[in-house]
């Protein structure tokens, strides 16, 4: 037998990101996270699908540096200007800037690997923690990459595309 994901927020999990998304765009990025928490706490599934539905909207523009190939990570020190590494990165963000590169270059072992580092204690009040830390920070870099399109369709608006 297939498995069938939970009914009650699996068709309505595009709509809510849709919603939350917008609702930080424009001011509520607070609102915007709180509607996301149900469906962090309604199941593993669900959790893991919000996290593709955020990771694509933060992949959207990535592009390999050179050409044809794998996006790679690049994390910038904002102190120093220099490279450093995403292990410089707080867990959340870590997670985050990590589980949209492995979206952005279709690596689904990659991204199972990550989701489930991070769900592993989601049983326990701390995990649960660290799981919606997680979440709400690719929420974040969706959320920016959102901002950040919609300022450029602004400022380009007779461009083809937009």
């Amino acid at each position: 037998m297939a498995y069938e994901p939970p009914a009650p927020f699996t068709a309505l999990a595009p709509l809510i990101v849709e919603e939350a998304l917008a609702q930080a765009v424009n001011g509520n990025p607070h609102g915007g996270g709180m509607l996301l928490v149900p469906l962090i706490e309604q199941s593993r599934f669900e959790c893991y699908a919000l996290c593709v539905m955020l990771a694509s909207a933060a992949a959207v523009g990535m592009k390999p540096h050179d050409g044809p190939g794998p996006i790679v990570l690049e994390v910038e020190d904002t102190w120093t200007g220099r490279p450093a590494s995403a292990a410089d990165l707080p867990q959340d963000m870590r997670f985050a800037a990590l589980f949209a590169a492995a979206v952005a270059n279709d690596d689904r072992g990659q991204m199972k690997a990550l989701f489930e580092a991070l769900a592993c204690d989601a049983h326990t009040d701390a995990g649960m923690g660290r799981l919606v830390d997680g979440v709400l920070a690719l929420f974040l870099l969706a959320v920016g990459t959102t901002r950040a399109l919609i300022d450029h369709e602004r400022a380009n608006p007779n461009q083809e595309g937009n």
